[in-house]
């Protein structure tokens, strides 16, 4: 997931003013604190200062583990941030020009002054948000410990909507709808091309965990490939498979007692089109998807990278309160015509 760090900041002004923003919020959190402090009877509900340095760090950390962690670390190396006032995020596309062209020695043949067409898309970017909070009175006993639970409950926290942003990223969120436009996810989007693994007419009839090599082979170079070629992809694509369908082709290409070279995964990561195959939990059985690593196909828009606010205490009694937020949409971009570079599987039968 992003989060704040010197290269965001450094690099995009919208997060830069955020974090700015981010920093008095903190220093007048202290401020408060400070000022409880300097009664000494309530001196042990404070938070100790060093606190944002610890949990900053553990926001880096939690970040990085699993949960649908594999594919959004791919999709957050393409993300564009907007201002945090970005409901939906538009683009616009264009048509090619139809009129033909006219061949004479003259040059005199009429031709109709043609303009191209623009259409416009929109990308809904929602907030996600948790908080965790421990009553005030924990401060006076086992104040190390009471820290250690505080740092237990922002790693908590962090893991919900790092999880959580990872499932909106693969489906959206129907619910959630702006001026028209709905919250898609790399699975659900117009633009996204389904492979149906059904048996249904027109579908490749294949299950990926039971396939024998030499129907794996066929359905990447024929279904999976006429796809793409569908779509005019040349460049190579990641695929995202379930652990189901990764423990099937862990097994070895050829099933000759004498003959074990290479599994079926490494024989399938040959293929010109694949650039790397990966696994994530957040898939399950005969599931797979899968996008071109370049911006011009898909890419998040971060309208604010998670962080970590203190609710400032009005009152020396009051709890401590953390509010976790960020704000992602996921746009999958395709041309006028709907030609993209993100797929999904699915079945019909």
């Amino acid at each position: 997931m992003r989060y704040f760090d010197e290269n965001l900041i450094a690099n995009s002004r919208p997060h830069g003013e955020w974090w700015d923003q981010l920093g008095v919020s903190r220093d007048y959190f202290h401020h408060v604190e400070d000022h409880f402090a300097s009664f000494q009877a309530n001196a042990s509900a404070i938070l100790p200062r060093d606190a944002w340095l610890e949990l900053d760090t553990i926001t880096t950390r939690v970040m990085r583990d699993d949960g649908g962690q594999v594919f959004m670390s791919d999709l957050m190396a393409l993300a564009k941030p907007v201002n945090i006032g970005t409901m939906a995020h538009l683009t616009r596309v264009a048509s090619d020009t139809n009129n033909p062209v006219h061949r004479s020695l003259s040059g005199q043949v009429p031709v109709a002054m043609d303009k191209t067409i623009y259409d416009y898309r929109g990308t809904v970017v929602p907030i996600f948000a948790d908080g965790y909070g421990r009553e005030w009175r924990e401060w006076n006993t086992l104040r190390s410990a009471n820290f250690d639970a505080l740092a237990d409950d922002q790693e908590g926290a962090l893991d919900k909507i790092n999880r959580n942003m990872a499932d909106y990223a693969l489906d959206g969120d129907a619910t959630i709808k702006f001026q028209g436009y709905t919250a898609y996810g790399l699975r659900n989007s117009p633009l996204t091309k389904l492979i149906n693994l059904g048996s249904a007419a027109g579908g490749a009839n294949i299950d990926l965990t039971t396939a024998t090599s030499d129907e794996l082979e066929a359905f990447f170079v024929g279904p999976f490939g006429a796809m793409l070629d569908a779509n005019l992809i040349t460049e190579a694509v990641n695929l995202y498979i379930s652990p189901d369908i990764a423990r099937a082709w862990d097994k070895s290409y050829s099933n000759a007692a004498g003959f074990k070279d290479g599994t079926i995964r490494e024989f399938i990561a040959r293929n010109r089109r694949i650039k790397k195959i990966e696994v994530t939990w957040k898939l399950t059985g005969n599931q797979f998807f899968g996008f071109v690593p370049n911006a011009r196909y898909v890419r998040p828009l971060i309208g604010m990278a998670v962080n970590t606010t203190a609710m400032t205490r009005l009152n020396p009694t009051d709890n401590y309160q953390f509010l976790v937020m960020g704000a992602m949409g996921i746009e999958v971009r395709g041309d006028y015509n709907g030609k993209s570079g993100v797929f999904a599987s699915t079945v019909i039968n």
